[in-house]
């Protein structure tokens, strides 16, 4: 070998440790998981709706959601998080050219007939990291957002930017979103420019088994005309076997409707308690609504947006939402909206889980009803009782079925269906039933 084919080398061999150094340092993290659902229902459409019938018409479809998450780690510090999501309708969902775009699956659903179309959705991108001068943790970028009243203001992915700090057993949090730059389905709309959310949170642990927290929330239109101030409390606590979470909070400030003002209250409160080889799960919740009378104050409890909102210790998944769902997720009522357009709820929930070796379970029953019935209509919701059972096939591979059934209240089973679509419609409505079963694989 010559001199000139060594020096060569060597400098090649120097240049790939030089820029190899970086991605050596570098910490990478790859997590996701895989879900489908095969169901057979009388309700609910992979399209996304809930369509109550008469005559027991029954409707099958497979859905599938896939989540790729991948975490690039300089150091505990500072790190890059990208979530990425693919949902996909078996057979694919609004295909054409010419079908109108549903929300749920867009013109690029890769379900479609030789699967040629891109139907990845972003889920998160943000910078975390811990800042050397203040020691406070910031979040920037589209990130994953858990409100404090158990998911009934909104739990969703939004552009913004987190900021908290801990002083010994304080946690302070500042947060703000630019959550919709339209008024088409939002609760705040803004005409020009984006709707901002402003939170304050506070959290307290007053020793390892007791957190309480307190919080202000508000909501500006692009004019900086305030629509919504929220304040509001939460605790957490582990007492022998019970471990049990409440919430309430206090609506208040302009409402959307002109020359109304909001005044809404809502509260829930969830418990786990060891019982035998499960847990019995307790959980209620309010939500104020609205009389809709001319002149008075809006009392309906308003949410971020309707389709971001779930009650999860409800466990339910005809009557409210279920958060394992994909996007066929809605309940009763023709949405995915959990005051019933603006007429809140009242609901009581309880239900058994546990597991055996590689077998799991649950049963659950609720009951929900809205808390203005508003005109002629009746308050009643529905009572529902569901059951599921599993088995783990692989630590990280389970599979289970689920039934779900409701008895519809009076709201449904009678001539004044106002509760459903707005108008009185002179006829009863088969009672709902669900079942599915589910392929569940995480890594």
């Amino acid at each position: 070998m010559n001199f000139k084919k060594t020096v060569a080398i060597v400098t090649a061999a120097g240049a790939l440790a030089a820029i190899s150094v970086p991605a050596m340092a570098l910490e990478n993290e790859f997590h996701g998981m895989y879900r489908a659902f095969a169901y057979l229902t009388n309700a609910t459409s992979g399209g996304g709706g809930f369509n109550l019938v008469n005559g027991s018409q029954t409707d099958k479809y497979i859905e599938q959601r896939a989540r790729i998450q991948y975490i690039a780690k300089a150091s505990d510090d500072l790190k890059l998080v990208t979530h990425f999501e693919l949902d996909t309708k078996f057979g694919g969902q609004n295909t054409s050219a010419g079908a109108a775009v549903s929300n749920k699956y867009p013109i690029g659903d890769g379900g479609a007939l030789d699967a040629d179309r891109i139907s990845i959705e972003t889920k998160n991108v943000y910078l975390d990291f811990n800042c050397p001068i203040t020691g406070s943790n910031v979040k920037v970028g589209v990130q994953p957002f858990n409100d404090a009243y158990q998911g009934t203001f909104g739990n969703f992915d939004g552009s913004g930017v987190a900021i908290s700090k801990k002083f010994n057993n304080f946690t302070g949090t500042y947060a703000y979103f630019t959550t919709a730059n339209t008024g088409s389905g939002t609760a705040f709309p803004s005409y020009k420019t984006a709707t901002d959310l402003n939170v304050l949170d506070a959290k307290f642990a007053v020793n390892k088994d007791i957190t309480v927290g307190a919080n202000y929330y508000n909501v500006l239109s692009g004019a900086d005309s305030l629509f919504l101030n929220m304040i509001g409390l939460n605790a957490a606590a582990k007492i022998g076997p019970a471990a049990i979470s409440a919430s309430a909070g206090y609506q208040f400030g302009d409402s959307v409707t002109v020359g109304r003002k909001l005044s809404a209250f809502g509260g829930a409160v969830a418990a786990k308690v060891d019982a035998g080889p499960g847990k019995v799960n307790v959980a209620a919740l309010y939500l104020s609504g609205d009389t809709a009378k001319a002149g008075s104050d809006n009392e309906g409890w308003q949410a971020i947006r309707s389709d971001v909102t779930y009650f999860t210790p409800a466990n339910m998944w005809l009557i409210t939402r279920n958060a394992a769902t994909i996007n066929s997720s809605t309940a009763i009522g023709g949405s995915s909206d959990i005051t019933r357009g603006g007429r809140g709820i009242i609901g009581v929930f309880a239900g058994y889980d546990g597991a055996m070796d590689k077998i799991f379970y649950n049963a659950n029953i609720g009951w929900a009803q809205v808390a203005e019935k508003q005109a002629a209509a009746d308050a009643a919701i529905g009572t529902e009782l569901n059951a599921t059972v599993g088995y783990k096939l692989y630590s990280s591979l389970s599979v289970s079925a689920t039934a779900a059934y409701a008895i519809l209240g009076d709201g449904y089973g009678k001539t004044n269906v106002v509760l459903l679509n707005g108008a009185n419609v002179a006829k009863s409505y088969d009672n709902p039933f669900l079942t599915n079963i589910q392929l569940n694989y995480t890594f």
